[in-house]
This record gives structure tokens, sequence and C-alpha cells, in this order.
């Protein structure tokens, strides 16, 4: 991975421009000339920009974490709707403001920037490929959350004067992300231009290209209870373009003291009202996962965690269990008790996954590897491993990644093995969609929306709904979010339109095309 010292230099050199909104409120001038700012600028801040969901959004319908508080911060826990909340992917894909992003334009208008800016200019093939794998990240992210939305039409407003783009039907954008990612992959070529403005991989053609198939097979696994016959052919497909083989090629950002991690930020401002959630915290306790004293801890005083002294012993974890509100949480079975103006629950370690400096994966190897566990169980890959070793090598490198937040993080093989050979974990053919979906949970951990995604798809782990009082929403889980309200008011037409084609209902308990 790059430096990211180099967006620094994007950042500044963005800051003098305006970029076109998805809120229709602004025109600006040309992002794209060429003899004012270099592509490749726009191409690291689309990197950097790249949006990675709070903990109270899709890691909470997950059941991995809970706010247990109403009021302002209510949302997910309570399965209610709260654009606080679910505007949030779209205002930062489309405008730009997520709270890591160093610039009002979104990853989705810099890449279609990009993309029109380096269309004829065959010395750039590679930037031009690239941005086309990354902006198929960004609108696969967007259908699984919405369902229909811009697309064709999406930051168009100074490129085609378009101010109120069309929906596009969220299965012709998956059709087109196939597509992208198939021809975008394969184009990539060594003997062209490297980009090395590229943080997440310093322009190494090699690493893309694992990228681009592994993009692919995910989008492929994507398809398996919705079209079973077209996930095999795109996984298959997948396969033999060559996924990621080790974590040296994992899609992440690494922050540091200048660049922070925005969703570490983010917890850091109110600690005593951030907690594990407690199938989470079973799972890893229960299992007997070495990766629980990275992931949670007990602090004394809850509103001071990020400079208390994490207490990581297994048996003083306990998640703070759904269903429950600060004003219910004392009639809970077992209640643990509050602690200052928190409870006596575990929190996130603040020392490793709550660090400021901790990364943000987008895509990983240890992901990859399940994908193909998944895969090869359901007979649609061979000449490849048998799915427990795509099971195991899963599962020890999501415990390797761990390094990647401290060097002192570091989990001795003897011990992986130990785990993957337990009996409650050790592979066996009846219970294998649980086990592998179950791990792909937890190696998401940190990556809400693919975590959702996969539960959504998968239908593991087996997670209980949450029936606290006052839903939403009636279907058990959060299925979509809703769209923005501003779409109702700056783009009516085009709203109403998205809504008959996704079935006529803008809630949380409409399904995305392959959730049905």
């Amino acid at each position: 991975m790059k430096n990211i010292t180099i967006i620094l230099i994007s950042a500044i050199c963005i800051s003098v421009i305006s970029s076109c909104n998805k809120g229709f409120d602004k025109l600006n001038i040309n992002p794209n000339n060429p003899t004012k700012l270099d592509a490749a600028f726009l191409f690291t801040n689309a990197e950097f920009s790249t949006y990675a969901a709070i903990m109270e959004t899709e890691p909470t319908v997950v059941q991995q974490f809970i706010n247990p508080f109403t009021g302002i911060t209510s949302a997910f826990n309570f399965n209610q709707v709260n654009q606080a909340y679910t505007v949030q992917r779209w205002s930062a894909e489309f405008t730009g403001t997520n709270t890591g992003a160093t610039t009002s334009a979104g990853p989705v208008q810099l890449l279609v920037q990009i993309l029109s800016q380096l269309k004829e200019n065959t010395a750039r093939t590679n930037l031009y490929n690239e941005a086309r794998i990354l902006k198929a990240y960004q609108f696969m992210t967007l259908v699984d959350t919405y369902g229909d939305v811009p697309y064709t039409e999406a930051g168009q407003a100074y490129l085609g004067n378009i101010l109120t783009p069309k929906y596009d039907n969220q299965v012709a954008i998956y059709t087109d992300i196939v597509n992208e990612l198939t021809t975008a992959t394969a184009a990539l070529d060594p003997t062209k231009d490297i980009v090395t403005a590229d943080v997440f991989y310093g322009g190494s053609i090699a690493q893309w290209k694992k990228l681009g198939y592994s993009l692919l097979l995910r989008v492929g696994m994507r398809y398996s209870k919705y079209d079973a016959a077209k996930a095999q052919s795109i996984v298959q497909a997948a396969f033999a373009g060559g996924v990621m083989t080790s974590n040296a090629d994992n899609c992440f950002l690494k922050y540091n003291v200048t660049f922070v991690n925005p969703v570490s930020q983010n917890l850091s401002t109110l600690t005593n009202t951030y907690y594990l959630a407690e199938p989470f915290v079973n799972q890893l306790k229960n299992s007997g996962d070495p990766r629980l004293k990275f992931i949670s801890a007990k602090y004394p005083n809850p509103a001071a965690a990020t400079s208390g002294v994490p207490d990581t012993l297994s048996a003083n974890q306990f998640g703070l269990p759904i269903g429950y509100s600060s004003a219910t949480l004392a009639t809970a079975p077992g209640f643990r008790g509050a602690n200052g103006s928190g409870y006596n629950y575990s929190q996130i370690n603040y020392s490793l996954l709550g660090s400021l400096t901790a990364p943000q994966f987008f895509v990983t190897y240890a992901q990859t590897q399940l994908l193909l566990a998944e895969a090869a169980f359901r007979g649609w890959i061979t000449g490849g491993n048998t799915p427990d070793i795509y099971y195991a090598n899963g599962i020890r490198a999501a415990m390797d990644q761990w390094a990647s937040y401290n060097a002192s993080a570091v989990i001795p093989l003897s011990t992986e093995n130990s785990f993957i050979n337990s009996p409650v974990n050790a592979y066996n053919a009846a219970n294998a969609l649980n086990l592998i979906n179950t791990q792909y949970w937890i190696a998401s951990w940190g990556n809400g929306s693919e975590a959702w995604a996969n539960f959504r798809r998968s239908g593991f782990p087996a997670l209980s709904p949450n029936t606290i009082a006052g839903q939403s929403i009636t279907g058990g889980f959060v299925r979509r979010y809703v769209y923005p309200t501003l779409e109702l008011s700056a783009n009516l037409t085009n709203y109403k339109a998205a809504v008959a084609d996704i079935g006529g209902t803008d809630n949380m308990d409409t399904r995305v095309f392959w959730d049905k």
C-alpha cells in the first residue's frame, strides 16, 4: 500500500474545486480540466473517501454492536427509520459527506469524472480500468443497501447537465457490474501505465487483477439464492481469472495520526453509549476464538474507555443483550448493572480495533477464501482446494489480519489450528453453510456493509430477531435502507419510479433483488 500521505497532496489540489452535488443544490466549475488536475489525484481521493459504515448501522443489524440509548442516537438497535443513519451511505457515495473524505465530492462523482476524462486516453488504460473496478465496488454497496439507485446518470450534473438522475433497475446495475469487473480486470496490463498515486496497492497490476476477480467472486455469490446457475457461472469466471492469494492482497486503507480512521473517531466521542452485542461476544467466547481479546474489552469507566486499561480476559467479556433499550435494560435476565454513565458490559478494544489508526478493510483474502469454501461445497468450482481447506485458510487469514492493527496482535499458528480443529469449529459438510458464513460474519467485523449483505444472502449466522418495541419493520431484520427524504423534494418523479420498481414500498422490509 502506498503511504497515505499522498492523499494530502490530493486534498490540497481538490480543495480548490467544487464537485457536482447529488443534492442538486449547486453547480460548479469543471472538476475534470486536465490542465488543472490530474485524474490520478481524483483517484487517490476516491479511494480514500470510500465509505465505511459506522457501527450503529449495519453492524447493529447483524448484532455485532449496540447503542442502547434512546433519543437522537436511536437507529437500528430499535429497527427504526432514522434518516441521520439511512442517508449516510447515499450522501457519502454521491456527495462526499463521509467524515473520512477530504473533499465535497463523493467517490461516485470522482470516478465518473475520471472515466469521462480518460475514456479515449490509451496511454492511461490501467488508471481507467482501476477506476472502473472501484466504481463497481461503490455501486455494489449502493445496490446492496437501497436497491434501485442512479447509475447511468449518476455524477452527471456537470458532465451532462443532469440534475435529477433517473434510478436504474438494480438487476440491470448488477448485470453491468459483472461486465465492468470482467472486462476492466482482464484489460489491466503491467506493460502500460502504473498508477503510483494508488493508495491501495501502489499501482500493482497483479494485485488489482486479484481485487477485480475477488470482487467478481463476491458479486457471483450474491446471486446464490436468486439465480444459482448465474451465480455458478460468475464464480467460475472469477476463480479462473485469479483471486486473492494471501493477506498481502487485502484491499484496505491504512490510517495514521494525521489521517485518522473516521469510524474509530466517531466511536471515541461517546464511548459510554457503545457496546458489543451479546450474540457476537457469545460466538467468540463460546468457540474459544483468540480474536476475542483484540475485539472486546471491559473498562472501569466506559466514558473514559479510550484512555482506560482494557480488561481482555475472556471470562470477563459479556455482550449487551439484544432487544433492550437503556430504559428497559435493567429488566434483562442477568443484568450486569450500571457503571457510571454506562453499563458493565463489553465494549470495543480501543487499543486495537477502536484505535484512530486502525485500518479499514473492504475486500480481504479471508473473505475470499470463505466464499470459495461455500462455492466448493456447492460444487460450483473444481480444480482447487476442498471446502474444508478453503474454510481453514479463511479462518487463519482472518486471524493473521489482526497484525495489521498492531504488530503485537499476532495469533500463533498452533492456536489457529487448535481453534480450527476444535469440535465446535471443525468443518463438517452437514453444517457447512452455517460454519462458513458464521466465520464470514466474524471476518467481516469492521466492514458492516459486507457482514450485513452476506447475512441477508446466506441466512447465517442464525440470529434471533430483535423484538424491541416500536419497530418500523415487520419481517424480523432490516433488509434495506429507505431513500433519503431529499429525493422526495429534489427528484420526486424518479424517486416514485424507483419505489414502484422495487415493489411499491420504500421501507426497511423491502428486499433487494438478490435477497428475494
